[in-house]
């Protein structure tokens, strides 16, 4: 039954029976602004519908148990250490607003909320408003912000493609043996010889044995699963499925299924290898899928060129007067999946959640001309390079030592007194030669590129609208014709006599960021943007997302939001018990 947290004081919290000087010191801790900031924060609401309503035993405080999580997040915890420090740790008494004496939950309990916090994405309706609320409070703006993505591993083995073999044929093998025994017993007893008792055990194996026992393994597969297809018993299992999907992703049958030569193979007899069926071929690794399984403990993972795992992208708030910032949005990928495509859902989980920056700082592998106008038409300028193969390279910064460089100040020419050194006759050649051709950049468009407000020689266009994908402007012919850079001017002259620009706003984006992303002032805009890969760290390292304990892409997302969610909520505390401590050195100065 749901029922909401009673906010009446207990005479018997720590605060009631500490001595004073105790207490005091207690409240210039982070315990204080968590109890008086943090808590009053978590909407209970949210969870109404999640428990009976009037009927059964009162739930747990929903309040304490979102604070247990957060508490476990920021600490890195594991269920059995946050219900540890609920029993025994004074600050948590006082921050989650507990009686010592009754600070207990139970670890099932900590199980059971989690599956409502992912159930109808409870999880995601918490974060926002307690991010939201903590930046209205504190003033954090929200008007620029930085993306980045961190590669995870959740809480599974890196196998070989022999150990992967070998993972998933004996992970089915278990399950079948369990659940459907009649069906076991029919297999031949080689298989639970080499899989179940690991005689020899095939993925302890050198690198030049391996080569030779894993299409014996990939036989095996393939055998099992045409040996147990037609078993209603077993193809429902979900780890007959991972079998089933692993052949089809790794393996490629060589012959007809009605072949009956009988030919032997590597592995025939006893093992169950071969008997005369199909035989299988491996593919060759470059034309396995990124997307193929790579765990049968975790049928999520996937492979990409950062590792196995998934990606999680982090956005965080970067204004220079925050007095911290917040990371404002999460979200989990395949490992396999391309930043580029990962960048229009952040922007829309960021407006769906009212936390939408005017602009955003992202490295090049968001950076595109398309994505440019995607986020210009959702109100945000994306400050992200392009991939730009014409531009000039880098200088080299460390050629030599500081204090071997020369110090070269050009000193200016002045041309002597009657000589022609300088001077330039009206009729010079530099005049005649031709000018260089202009671009994208020399003209004047609107925000989405979606418009041209003027050509670079000032004149608005007569006019222009999108057709096919293509920004499609037309110039007047009196204008072009006494033009002095029509000769340089990228648009196209037509038989009228007028001019053309025909251009997809993708392509426009990407030549005007070009032309911006070598100058000064995009570069001192951009500098920003580094900060979020140390938000990345101090998760990974401080809150354990680099080290999960969780498997499958929901648990993934929910680990990665409750720690996002710590890390704000760590900050702000963190502020606010500095202010504290602050106040208190002030009021009561230390002698001289």
């Amino acid at each position: 039954m749901f029922v909401p947290t009673d906010g009446q004081r207990s005479l018997l919290e720590c605060e009631f029976l500490l001595p004073p000087a105790k207490v005091d010191r207690l409240k210039k801790s982070w315990a204080e602004p968590f109890r008086e900031r943090i808590l009053p924060l978590i909407d209970e609401e949210v969870f109404r519908d999640a428990y009976d309503q009037g009927n059964g035993r009162p739930n747990t405080s929903i309040r304490l148990l979102v604070g247990l999580h957060l508490l476990k997040e920021w600490n890195d915890l594991t269920d059995e250490q946050a219900l540890e420090h609920l029993e025994f740790n004074l600050q948590w008494h006082y921050a989650l607003g507990v009686e010592s004496g009754s600070a207990h939950v139970c670890e099932k309990t900590l199980h059971n909320f989690r599956h409502k916090l992912m159930a109808s994405d409870r999880a995601q309706a918490l974060f926002e408003r307690v991010t939201r609320a903590l930046a209205e409070a504190d003033g954090v703006g929200l008007g620029r912000q930085r993306l980045d993505s961190t590669h995870v591993l959740s809480n599974i083995a890196v196998l070989t493609r022999l150990g992967l073999f070998v993972e998933t044929v004996t992970q089915f093998l278990k399950v079948v043996r369990q659940e459907a025994p009649d069906v076991f017993s029919t297999l031949k007893a080689g298989y639970a010889r080499r899989y179940l008792d690991r005689e020899g055990y095939f993925s302890d194996a050198k690198r030049e044995q391996a080569r030779r026992r894993l299409p014996v393994v990939a036989q095996d597969a393939y055998d099992l699963v045409r040996a147990c297809e037609s078993e209603a018993a077993v193809n429902g299992l979900p780890a007959f499925g991972l079998l089933k999907r692993l052949v089809d992703e790794q393996c490629e049958v060589v012959e007809p299924e009605d072949n009956d030569r009988g030919d032997q193979g590597p592995g025939d007899g006893e093992g169950g290898v071969h008997s005369g069926g199909p035989k299988v071929r491996l593919r060759e690794p470059k034309t396995v899928a990124s997307d193929s399984l790579q765990s049968p403990h975790d049928p999520d993972a996937t492979y990409g060129h950062k590792g196995k795992g998934y990606e999680v992208q982090v956005a965080e708030t970067c204004g220079d007067g925050n007095p911290y910032q917040l990371v404002t949005a999460t979200a989990v990928n395949g490992a396999h999946e391309s930043d580029q495509k990962a960048l229009l859902p952040m922007v829309e989980q960021l407006a769906e959640s009212e936390m939408l920056p005017e602009a955003l700082l992202a490295d090049t592998g968001y950076g595109s001309g398309a994505n440019i106008v995607e986020c210009a038409e959702r109100g945000v300028d994306l400050l992200a390079p392009v991939q730009d193969p014409d531009a000039p390279a880098a200088p080299e910064q460390f050629a030599q030592a500081i204090a071997q460089e020369v110090d070269v100040q050009a000193e200016p020419q002045v041309p002597a007194i009657g000589s022609d050194a300088g001077v330039v006759e009206p009729n010079a050649t530099e005049h005649d030669a031709p000018a260089a051709p202009l671009g994208l950049n020399a003209f004047w468009f609107d925000f989405t590129c979606h418009e041209i407000t003027a050509c670079p020689g000032g004149a608005a266009p007569m006019s222009q609208h999108l057709a096919g994908g293509q920004l499609i402007a037309d110039f007047p012919s009196a204008a072009c014709a006494t033009c002095p850079l029509a000769s340089a001017c990228p648009t196209r002259e037509l038989a009228s006599g007028g001019r053309q620009l025909r251009r997809s706003p993708a392509v426009i984006a990407t030549e005007i960021r070009q032309d911006e992303q070598r100058g000064p002032t995009f570069k001192e805009l951009y500098r920003k943007r580094s900060g979020v890969e140390s938000t990345n760290e101090e998760l990974k390292g401080r809150h354990g997302l680099g080290g999960l304990r969780v498997r499958c892409r929901p648990r993934v997302e929910l680990a990665a939001r409750l720690k996002a969610l710590a890390l704000n909520v760590k900050r702000a505390a963190n502020y606010h018990a500095a202010k504290l401590k602050a106040a208190v050195a002030a009021s009561c100065p230390c002698p001289a």
